[in-house]
């Protein structure tokens, strides 16, 4: 039975309801899923399946009302049913959240903000963690979002543009989770495309309540994504961490209005819980939104006055759907595709990581490294040691030796005899993991580890530290975990036996 909306959220679009094919005039399925993917491919070949999109010059629009005004409203086509063997897990309805408190949508803005004052462009871009809707019929999600210059989008998973001119020097403080509102209760970091910086010095984690100064020069004009880089990135990009930076070219022409456009998909889990790990590795999204909210503005159009020039900005910003966008109606005076011509020059010493950024892809394998010179070197993940039993860690004995890494876990031993057991654990990856001890199978909902299940937790570890953990095992079978979220679901587990 059909879920009734939320009743803050109930709204009429000011256009009935058109099917995609037929708005743009084209021939219905069967033939029109052939149409579809023969303009798709000939947008491929065109540049236009890029993962930032620049609509830079404006367009007039044109209006059969007689009118001072026209609305502009954006439609996508509807998803491919699925099959219907083996299929993805449901979206769950606004009616099976019975019980989860989570915020009130309150529409997304969609004015480009101004470029800050001041011969240096100063941002403060804090993250928070909360519980909101990302579709008004479906159960909320635990999103993860970022705040700039103390502006956040609650009742929407959307983060907020950053806005600068070519040439401008740009200062970014970044703040994992700034105060007790802000609900942040693990690393998080920010990866921005528009600069030019050793990602291995500002891509770094940075614990919850830590901070982070980055600095560049905003040299190349265009709509960049700036986003998340903790492992797993799909599970953090997936809850919504990531927004929009504009490096606007230099002579610019005027126009009567700006708007920002961020498409991204959302994978629902567990009323109130985080992402679904499955539905993002097999990249079928239960929502596709713009700024952070399914169908927001179908419900409240973007209003224009009639002959305005309008300069639209649009992120495709994934993490893993491409983006097609299109305003039925009106042709725009020019379309700018960033990356047409692609070539660079890595302006300092550091490990620069390559990567399809179809984060569903990346994570089988597609990643790699640039590396220049006088760079610090780049450690291969080892092997565990294979140290027997008794290994010393400070003035502990350890019964068996754990390495954690991106992403996996490895022993030197996988059975124990019963009773009390010391882990030595030692982190070689190059970001934040943690161990903890579960019975197998293990309980994990969405991908995530239930932490009532634990049965001994460590400590979060930086890179290159190391823990003791101590656990009272009975004969069964058991998991060594990294409790830090989306990192099980990403594979970073050992099964062990307890004789």
């Amino acid at each position: 039975m059909p879920t009734k909306p939320h009743p803050d959220l109930e709204r009429k679009s000011a256009l009935p309801d058109l099917d995609y094919h037929e708005a743009e005039g084209l021939p219905m399925a069967p033939e029109a899923e052939k149409a579809k993917v023969r303009r798709e491919w000939m947008l491929v070949g065109a540049g236009l399946a890029a993962l930032s999109l620049i609509l830079l010059t404006a367009f007039a629009l044109a209006t059969r009302n007689s009118g001072d005004t026209t609305t502009v409203v954006t439609r996508t086509a509807a998803p491919a049913a699925p099959a219907a063997a083996a299929g993805p897990a449901k979206a769950p309805t606004l009616a099976d959240a019975k019980g989860v408190a989570f915020e009130k949508y309150a529409k997304v803005d969609p004015t480009l903000p101004a470029v800050p004052a001041g011969a240096v462009k100063k941002f403060t871009v804090d993250v928070l963690q909360h519980v909101t809707q990302v579709d008004p019929n479906l159960a909320p999600t635990e999103a993860w979002s970022y705040a700039v210059n103390g502006k956040a989008y609650r009742g929407t998973a959307a983060s907020p543009p950053i806005v600068v001119n070519q040439g401008d020097k740009v200062q970014v403080t970044f703040v994992n989770g700034g105060s007790k509102k802000m609900a942040v209760n693990m690393a998080h970091s920010i990866d921005f495309h528009s600069a030019e910086v050793a990602p291995n010095k500002s891509y770094i984690d940075v614990a919850a309540g830590k901070k982070l100064t980055i600095d560049f020069v905003a040299k190349h004009p265009g709509v960049f994504m700036y986003h998340c880089a903790t492992q797993p990135v799909l599970m953090h990009t997936s809850a919504g961490m990531m927004g929009m930076m504009v490096v606007k070219p230099r002579n610019l022409p005027p126009v009567d209005r700006e708007l920002w456009l961020t498409q991204e998909e959302f994978y629902l889990g567990a009323p109130g819980e985080p992402a679904n790990a499955a539905k993002m590795a097999a990249e079928t999204p239960d929502v596709m939104a713009f700024n952070g909210y399914a169908n927001q503005y179908k419900a409240h159009p973007i209003t224009v006055r009639r002959g305005e020039r309008v300069r639209m900005y649009v992120l495709d910003a994934g993490p893993s759907k491409w983006s097609a966008f299109h305003v039925i109606g009106t042709v725009f005076d020019t379309t700018h595709v960033e990356g047409v011509v692609g070539q660079f020059t890595l302006d300092h010493e550091g490990n620069y990581p390559f990567v399809t950024h179809s984060f569903g892809d990346m994570v089988k394998g597609a990643a790699g490294i640039l590396h220049t010179t006088g760079a610090p070197k780049v450690v291969a993940p080892a092997p565990a040691p294979a140290a027997a039993p008794g290994h010393d860690m400070g003035a502990m004995k350890a019964d068996i030796n754990a390495t954690l890494g991106e992403m996996f876990v490895k022993a030197d031993t996988t059975s124990v005899k019963a009773g009390k057991v010391t882990f030595a654990v030692k982190n070689t990856g190059g970001t934040m993991h943690g161990l903890a001890i579960v019975a197998d199978p293990a309980k994990a909902p969405g991908g995530m580890l239930d932490e009532s299940t634990f049965l001994a937790k460590g400590k979060e570890l930086p890179a290159g530290a190391g823990d003791m953990v101590t656990a009272d095992l009975k004969p069964g079978s058991y998991e060594l975990v990294c409790f830090l979220p989306g990192h099980y679901a990403a594979g970073q587990k050992l099964a062990f036996q307890v004789k």
